[in-house]
């Protein structure tokens, strides 16, 4: 099947399913149905105080593709606030995280994925970087705050070891260093004083991190100054 074909047919099914479902009262009904048959218990999915369980968001759902083509399904705010608790309360967290991202409560997602503990939460295309220099603050403090607790959070069967890559201050400080630049990453895990706790290899990849900036720096003005010959050769 051509990628035409196929976008077409899915913007038919979605449109069908949107019109199927009207009023939009009626689509919470049906999340409500969705989130709940086939639904990992919720004690593996939060823990005793509503919070998320690490890892929780990677538990088999039986009807996850229909819960978040519900949820993606255009709707006015009230709806999707409603589907938002529907899927915190049920710990449906993919839904959860995707309704936070359009709602842009981004400060309440980036304390639930800190939970979660799964640094991919935060990487790629479609990951939660941090946007402002405050939403890394935030970030920080929420990392630094989970890491006094008195017992970490277990993977999803059992072993520490095992599972993504977790979300602690040497890792979100890399993350930090590649988003913007070491030298004021440095600046601002000093300012939260967090740079005492940072590992060899913290150093190590700003070290890197700085050969290339000077690489690309001259790079870029090579060809500048190759582009300014050029354009004063065409004017001789």
């Amino acid at each position: 099947m051509k990628i035409g074909d196929f976008s077409a047919k899915l913007s038919l099914r979605s449109s069908f399913l949107e019109s199927f479902l009207q009023p939009e009262s009626l689509r919470l009904d049906w999340l409500l149905l969705a989130v709940s048959h086939d639904a990992p218990p919720s004690t593996s999915t939060m823990d005793d105080e509503g919070c998320p369980r690490a890892h929780s968001h990677l538990l088999s759902w039986g009807y996850s593709q229909l819960i978040l083509h519900l949820i993606k399904l255009p709707a006015d705010f009230t709806t999707k606030e409603k589907m938002t608790d529907i899927c915190r309360s049920c710990g449906f967290w993919p839904g959860y995280l995707t309704l936070c991202l359009e709602l842009e409560r981004r400060r309440e997602a980036f304390t639930n994925i800190v939970y979660l503990n799964d640094m991919s939460l935060m990487e790629g295309d479609n990951g939660w970087i941090p946007e402002t220099v405050e939403e890394w603050k935030l970030l920080l403090r929420l990392v630094q705050n989970k890491s006094t607790r008195p017992a970490p959070q277990e993977s999803l069967n059992g072993n520490l070891s095992d599972g993504p890559s977790p979300i602690n201050v040497e890792n979100v400080a890399l993350l930090l260093a590649k988003a913007m630049g070491p030298d004021r990453a440095w600046s601002l895990l000093q300012e939260c004083g967090l740079a005492v706790e940072l590992s060899e290899k913290f150093t190590r990849t700003c070290d890197i991190l700085r050969i290339a900036e000077k690489r690309q720096r001259a790079l870029i003005q090579s060809m500048l100054e190759k582009c300014d010959r050029f354009l004063w050769s065409q004017q001789a």
